[in-house]
């Protein structure tokens, strides 16, 4: 996985680094802990992504609570590990 990305916003195209990728044994879903390499460093950003879907390397948003909690969960665990 590269270190940098760039994802099209409402702001024009945004070059992202990537903080970690997680992996939901419940939501059985990837996940992906960003910034924006221009923006605030202490604001990430989190977003869902299909590793396996080659043909489409969308990053679906993370609109659910209880799903925000458990990936600020396992990233806390991750922080620790």
């Amino acid at each position: 996985m590269p270190e940098t990305f760039f994802l099209d916003t409402e702001n024009g195209s945004q070059e992202c680094r990537i903080i970690t990728s997680l992996y939901s044994e419940t939501r059985k879903k990837h996940y992906l802990i960003y910034e924006y390499i221009d923006g605030p460093q202490e604001e990430i950003y989190v977003s869902s992504y299909n590793p396996d879907d080659e043909e489409d390397d969308r990053l679906e948003d993370v609109t659910n609570e209880e799903e925000m909690q458990e990936i600020e969960a396992l990233l806390e665990e991750y922080m620790e590990g």
